[in-house]
């Protein structure tokens, strides 16, 4: 199975003014399968990068290096290079560019100079739909670029190794931004605000947000900057985790918006994660999933949850700029998840549960750094398996006897 990935310097924006300047054609990439039962990729979240001062975040207690940001991704391309062996592809998690760019009129040079990094990667991008795409470009925009798959509908899955599929989720499904005013995923998100946080205004900007939420719990996620699912994505996800019970596929789940609370401050999850994780426990998925990747959440966190599934909340190089290293490779095996990056601590946080990073003085995954193992646990269907071979290989001994 070959996934077809497009990678361009240039969204092609059938009505904005970087289609009209683009210059080049949209160039595509494939990744094939590897015959291998595992695989590597690169890894970074929430880029958000803007010509800009230094600023800070909605609450304003936590800076944010604009500039140093685009660094960061300039060094973890540099990085990338560099390994033994290049990586399936980049799992980029969204926020690309900083929604400043839009009031600046930067967003289309902004983008130029993100993409301008990653063309120069060994390996295609994955590029996933985050919030500041939306303050940037609206669906209708989103459809044409050639840096996405689908755009409007962003979530699909491709097999990247024998055994293995990865699944690629849009959270903004349902949301107050980008979406045009009359449409059913917009007009579902306003009548979800006005029962859960009627603070926000159904135009998703005005409105004080938290007024009366300190409070509420998991209810603080529903804010504009977060969004949900949906009922059609949600059916398809259902779908898809069972076809790789099924065959026995492990599955990794990619969502810029994160799914686990404990994997976040408890703020910012998709607004029906509650459903998601009800699909990835069903039987029906069989304890498949072997990890969830988010960014969203620019601290970044760590959970594995009572089935195993490792939830992986990855640090913004907004946070430290050039002077941190938030980007690293992600190798999946079929008994662990193993983490590797300059430094860990940059780009999956030491909270509690996560384990003490270890050195890697270098082989064919990486040069010196500093790496995570996340062990995995087999899929129900495979123990099922194993548990009846195990009792047809005793039941044949005792006839043998």
């Amino acid at each position: 199975m070959h996934l077809i990935l497009r990678r361009s310097f240039f969204t092609t924006l059938a009505i904005s003014k970087l289609a009209r300047n683009a210059a080049t054609a949209m160039s595509f990439s494939t990744i094939p399968q590897t015959k291998s039962r595992q695989f590597a990729f690169g890894v970074i979240a929430d880029v958000q990068w803007a010509d800009s001062p230094d600023g800070y975040n909605y609450a304003k207690t936590v800076k944010r290096c604009y500039r140093g940001a685009l660094v960061t991704l300039e060094n973890a391309v540099d990085w990338w290079n560099d390994l033994p062996n290049s990586p399936l592809f980049v799992a980029q998690l969204g926020d690309i560019i900083d929604g400043t760019n839009k009031k600046l009129g930067q967003t289309e040079s902004a983008l130029e100079a993100a993409f301008r990094h990653l063309d120069r990667a060994p390996c295609p991008s994955v590029n996933i739909v985050g919030n500041h795409e939306l303050y940037n470009f609206d669906r209708r925009e989103l459809a044409s670029a050639s840096w996405l798959r689908h755009g409007d509908r962003e979530y699909y899955s491709f097999a990247p190794a024998e055994g293995w599929r990865i699944v690629v989720l849009d959270p903004y499904q349902i949301a107050l931004i980008g979406h045009e005013k009359d449409d059913p995923r917009r007009l579902e998100a306003v009548d979800i605000m006005a029962r859960e946080n009627p603070n926000v205004s159904p135009d998703g900007a005005a409105g004080d947000w938290f007024q009366g939420m300190e409070d509420a719990g998991y209810r603080r996620r529903f804010v504009p900057y977060n969004g949900g699912f949906g009922k059609e994505q949600l059916s398809w996800l259902r779908s898809e985790l069972r076809a790789a019970a099924e065959v026995d596929e492990r599955v990794v789940v990619m969502s810029h918006v994160i799914i686990h609370p404990e994997a976040c401050g408890g703020s910012t999850m998709a607004w029906d994660y509650e459903d998601a994780l009800e699909i990835i426990a069903s039987d029906e998925a069989a304890g498949c999933v072997a990890a969830v990747l988010s960014g969203h959440d620019h601290k970044g966190n760590y959970h594995c949850d009572e089935l195993g599934t490792h939830h992986c909340t990855f640090v913004s190089p907004l946070n430290k700029g050039e002077e941190g290293s938030a980007f690293g490779i992600v190798q999946m095996r079929p008994d662990a998840m193993e983490i590797r990056g300059p430094k860990i601590n940059d780009l999956l946080p030491d909270v509690p549960g996560r384990p003490r990073p270890n050195v890697c003085e270098g082989d064919s995954l990486s040069g010196p750094c500093e790496c995570i193992t996340l062990p995995l646990k087999g899929t129900s269907s495979r123990r099922i398996k194993e548990d009846i071979v195990t009792k047809t290989t005793l039941e044949t001994e005792e006839i043998v006897a």
